[in-house]
Order: C-alpha cells, then sequence, then structure tokens
C-alpha cells in the first residue's frame, strides 16, 4: 500500500484509530460509496489553509510516495517514526507490498488538478490528469514533470491529487487517491485547461489478446482520472482482471500532459486521429472498389 505524503494533504494525520474502519491514507480504495473513497474520505481532515505543495511549470515536482510516513520527510508525526530508507517507498518490505513483481511491471500513477479553491465544490469531472510518472510506484522520490503553460491557480490556491492503479499480478485490485492543496508557480501562460474527458482503453494490451495499440480509439488531451471499482462514481468500467492504468494503455504518456489546453486541438481532433480515420477511410473505399 502507497501513500502520496506531504503536509499539504487532506488526512495527513488519520491514524489507524481515527475512523470506525482503517482509513489511513495509503489504505486502498474499493467497492466504496462515493463519500468513502473520494478524496479518501479525509475532506474533515484538511491540512492548514497555509500549507500547499508547489508544482513548477515547466519543471519538475518532486512527491514522496511510501508505505508508511514514517519512511518520509515528515517522519517526525507518524506513530513508527523515523523508517526512512533513501529512495526505498517500504523500507523492510518485498516490492509485492507496493504491488508489483519488478520495475518492469509498474503500471504508472498520476497527477490531477482542479482550479477550485473550495474542495467542497469539486467534482470528479473536475480533476484534470496533467502530469504522469510510468515507473511509479517504484521509488520513494518520484518526479511529476510540470507543463510549461500551466496558468496560475486561483487566489484560494488549487487542489490537487495522487491517483494510483497497480498491476494486477500482486494482491488484490483497486484504487488509490490521496488529494491535497497546491500551487502552481512561474506560470507564464493564462490559457486554460479543457474540459477533461473520459480517458479510453486504447494502447497494445498482450495480456488480454490484443497486441497492437488501436490509436483512433485513444481520448486525446485532457482526461479526467481513472475512477474504476467502486459502487458508485466509476467513470471507467473495465472487467477486475484487467484494471485500467496511467500509461500508454490510456493515452496516459510518461511525463507532462501536454495537450491539456483548451487551444492545444485547435480543430478539435488530433492530428494522429486524423491521420487514422483517413486511413480508415481510404481502406473502407478500396474494399468498397475491389468489390466491384
Amino acid at each position: 500500500h502507497i501513500a502520496f505524503w506531504h503536509n499539504s494533504m487532506y488526512g495527513f494525520n488519520v491514524t489507524e484509530q481515527t475512523f470506525p474502519y482503517d482509513n489511513r491514507p495509503v489504505v486502498p480504495l474499493q467497492y466504496m460509496t462515493f463519500q468513502e473513497w473520494w478524496f479518501h474520505n479525509h475532506l474533515d481532515y484538511p491540512p492548514h489553509p497555509g500549507d500547499f505543495f508547489d508544482f513548477p511549470a515547466g519543471k519538475a515536482a518532486t512527491a514522496e510516495l511510501a508505505c508508511n510516513k514514517g519512511a518520509t520527510t515528515w517522519f517526525n508525526s507518524s506513530e513508527g517514526g523515523n523508517i526512512q530508507n533513501g529512495n526505498d517507498p517500504c523500507p523492510g518490505s518485498p516490492p509485492s507490498e507496493y504491488h508489483t513483481t519488478g520495475i518492469d511491471d509498474v503500471k504508472g500513477c498520476a497527477m490531477a488538478i482542479a482550479y477550485e479553491s473550495d474542495v467542497r465544490k469539486i467534482k470528479p469531472e473536475d480533476f484534470t490528469v496533467f502530469s504522469v510518472n510510468q515507473t511509479c510506484v517504484w521509488y520513494r522520490f518520484t518526479d511529476f514533470q510540470v507543463p510549461e503553460r500551466m496558468p496560475p491557480c486561483p487566489p484560494g490556491g488549487c487542489h490537487c491529487a495522487w491517483f494510483w492503479i497497480h498491476s494486477p499480478d500482486s494482491g488484490g485490485e483497486q484504487i488509490y487517491m490521496n488529494g491535497f492543496q497546491c500551487n502552481i508557480t512561474g506560470s507564464t501562460s493564462h490559457v486554460p485547461l479543457a474540459k477533461p474527458k473520459v480517458a479510453r482503453r486504447c494502447g497494445a494490451d498482450p495480456d488480454h489478446g490484443k497486441p497492437d495499440a488501436v490509436p483512433g480509439n485513444c481520448t486525446y488531451g485532457a482526461k479526467q482520472p481513472l475512477y474504476w471499482l467502486q459502487k458508485e462514481g466509476n467513470n471507467e468500467f473495465d472487467d477486475y482482471i484487467a484494471p485500467p492504468f496511467y500509461n500508454d494503455l490510456y493515452n496516459f504518456k510518461d511525463g507532462a500532459q501536454n495537450d491539456i489546453f483548451v487551444d492545444s486541438y485547435p480543430d478539435g481532433i488530433p492530428l494522429e486521429q486524423k491521420l487514422i480515420s483517413e486511413e480508415d477511410l481510404n481502406s473502407a473505399v478500396d474494399h468498397h472498389h475491389h468489390h466491384h
């Protein structure tokens, strides 16, 4: 189990005893009501108003991902004290503890942003994924590249959330979500983000009988996070054994998501998709001619 750790997060001081059930930030989310999974049910445990995680436009922000707060810079408020071990996200545990058989099996994680300072106003469709790290979760210190054109946040700041869905190889399936107060620093552009769409499965998927990618089925541009496997509020409906991931399978490229702005696709459709539909058209026309 893994969480994003920072003092800007909701639920930073939640322990095993805070809720009637274990709702620590590292606990995975599955088959839950909307209230239970959304922001990890930590909205009543907000950070201090002035605590923000900064994402510098056009640069990388380093997040700390770990199985236990004691394995991070924030160990001093952890029940177990300081167990930091360099870049190890789970000191003393095998990689199966963070649901992977090895670095080749990691599936990526994402940072999403909502340009809204009132957390109670945010709806799932307001979050846009703006950065992906496909080697997640392998290292405690995980870099998230920020698009250069991120506009500034409103006066009260933005809200962000870290999302992760792991490989089905090790352990049961679930999603992870930790929300936090965030800011974009060094912003030079004021072009807003496009309205995020639901991501579609389109990459090569040899494990499930699809050796080739189907780029024409991809969602291009701004995409919502993958809300999956809950009792309510899902936007993805994949089978339990074929989870959606923050990687090429769902057209989440590694690094900054640079095509998430209202002007990213002036013609309303990306070139890749245009070329693909023309190819399809041509082969349909050829096929038609061969018939006669």
